[in-house]
């Protein structure tokens, strides 16, 4: 899976629990919560959809690791290569 096909697919996540974000509008490499204005909550259900959806584990011990759009490219990517 390519960094493009995951992009899309935290973007297809994200429409899920704030629909009125346009992909185009925001800054990758920006806080994430900020940038999507979404609480811890909302952004708890993002990491366990992607997990899911991924066949991955995201602790959360990892969840400080994911704090733009670019670093959780970079970490999901990695997880998928292990």
């Amino acid at each position: 899976m390519n960094r493009s096909e995951l992009q899309q697919f935290i973007f297809q996540e994200i429409a899920n629990i704030a629909p009125e974000i346009e992909p185009d509008m925001v800054d990758i490499d920006e806080d994430l919560r900020e940038e999507l204005d979404i609480d811890s909550m909302d952004f708890m259900i993002l990491t366990v959809a992607l997990g899911k959806r991924l066949g991955i584990s995201i602790p959360d011990t990892d969840h400080h690791l994911l704090n733009s759009i670019n670093n959780l490219l970079n970490y999901l990517d990695n997880k998928l290569q292990e």
